[in-house]
């Protein structure tokens, strides 16, 4: 049997990818390791902006799909002298049962649906994918031809990293590009106040290169979504053990209750350099499209799924979709969200070198406000002007040295998304573009975190 697009993984990417991609009228099989009743089963915070789902004209969630409400966050400083509140509104959400939605829609529109079933490897035949190899226990392995393969395997990247080391969309991750977590769902005795409301705490002795977090599901009475994330690469201790230090020193957590634990690793760095070549694209985890500074991914795995969607049905006509038929998907995902993805990654190196006493002077001063870090998540805009005013409020006081670097990682936050929107318009520009973004960021590293 031929299929137009075969999918392997149904997370949220794979299984939203299905959904758009069967909705423009081709013919798609959606494969993944889990059975129905596991889809989309990860460890993460659960936590979604309103924002994707308006950009993608999805329903919000609701019923078994919906966990909590969510109107901002709470950014606690390493000593917790200081808070920020950034307000937005989002859902915390049962992942398995969001997904599964993506799964029926898909299945609804034509989409045919494996679980149990294992993508083993991608079949590549002059230089082009022309399909897949697959398993189940059931029925052994067998070939399956397709125009179009798509990697949705998550971190794994099952299915990439069998393509030839030359192929630009293997575009191996560094583990210091990492985040490890632990996280448990906890029932509390207590129900935390403002329930809407989610908590990071931001503590390099803590969560070295990364944060915890106290996310409470304000529709489930006294459960919380709490873990903790550490940069991978560099030796930290492990998030279990990180976390426990802290559940055990505070009072919130005594006498509380483990419903539910696990872990995982996500990317934490700038988008793929391209989500699609000949035959073969990456979603989600797969592509990079994690936010660095957060590490969150659900929106923007949604929108990569989306992206490639729409390069399809602009209508590439060709038996088997090559690296010019999809190169619309780079073009779209990078001006929706590449390239604010990339300045992010840039603030991100900047954080992960400060220590707690800079962090806690930075925000007892002020030096970014809560509107204008609003902003910067957003939008990853971090204004030279802001940055300027700070510098002339707080000329002659402690740590210049500190507000000087910050102005020039505005600068090159600038330059990077600037040169992520001015994406290459064909392939052949590719090689060229990679160059002038790993010399930008060698220029960065030499300059701002010598």
């Amino acid at each position: 049997m031929k299929y137009d697009v075969i999918i392997a993984g149904a997370g949220i990417a794979g299984a939203s990818a299905a959904y758009f991609i069967a909705d423009k009228g081709f013919k798609v099989l959606l494969t993944d390791v889990k059975p129905f009743d596991r889809a989309g089963d990860k460890p993460c915070g659960d936590a979604l902006g309103k924002h994707h789902l308006d950009e993608l004209n999805l329903p919000y969630p609701q019923g078994s799909e919906l966990e909590g409400i969510v109107k901002g966050i709470d950014i606690y400083s390493p000593y917790e002298d200081m808070k920020y509140r950034v307000l937005g509104e989002g859902f915390e959400i049962n992942r398995v049962e969001f997904t599964k939605r993506f799964i029926k829609a898909a299945q609804d529109r034509g989409a045919d649906y494996l679980p149990e079933t294992q993508v083993m490897k991608p079949l590549v035949k002059d230089s082009k994918v022309m399909g897949a190899i697959l398993w189940s226990r059931n029925k052994g392995s067998w070939e399956v031809s397709s125009r179009l393969l798509i990697d949705a395997t998550g971190m794994s990247r099952a299915l990439v990293r069998r393509l030839p080391a030359d192929w630009p969309i293997r575009d191996e991750v560094r583990p210091q590009d990492t985040n490890v977590a632990y996280r448990e769902i906890r029932k509390i005795k207590e129900p935390p106040e403002e329930p809407e409301i989610l908590r990071i705490y931001v503590s390099k002795e803590k969560a070295p290169g990364g944060y915890w977090w106290f996310f409470p599901y304000s529709l489930k009475d006294g459960l919380v979504n709490v873990g903790l994330g550490v940069q991978g690469g560099k030796g930290y201790p492990h998030p279990k053990g990180q976390l426990y230090k802290v559940i055990n020193e505070r009072p919130e957590f005594r006498d509380s209750l483990v419903i539910e634990s696990g872990g995982a690793a996500v990317p934490t760095r700038r988008p793929i350099n391209t989500l699609v070549w000949e035959g073969i694209a990456v979603v989600g985890d797969s592509a990079y499209t994690v936010n660095p500074i957060h590490g969150g991914g659900k929106g923007s795995a949604m929108l990569s799924s989306w992206c490639l969607s729409r390069a399809l049905e602009e209508g590439p006509s060709s038996d088997v979709w090559g690296t010019n038929d999809l190169w619309g998907t780079n073009k779209c995902y990078m001006e929706r969200y590449g390239a604010k993805q990339a300045a992010l990654d840039i603030f991100r190196y900047f954080l992960q070198e400060l220590s707690d006493d800079d962090l806690e002077y930075g925000m007892r001063k002020k030096i970014i406000k809560e509107e204008d870090l609003n902003t910067v998540s957003l939008k990853g805009d971090l204004e030279l002007t802001i940055v300027d005013k700070a510098m002339r409020l707080l000329a002659g006081l402690r740590r210049p040295s500190l507000l000087i670097r910050l102005r020039g990682v505005a600068e090159y936050m600038n330059r990077v998304k600037q040169l992520y929107m001015n994406y290459p318009d064909k392939p052949s520009e590719l090689n060229d573009w990679v160059k002038e973004v790993k010399n930008l960021y060698n220029e960065f590293t030499a300059k701002i975190l010598k």
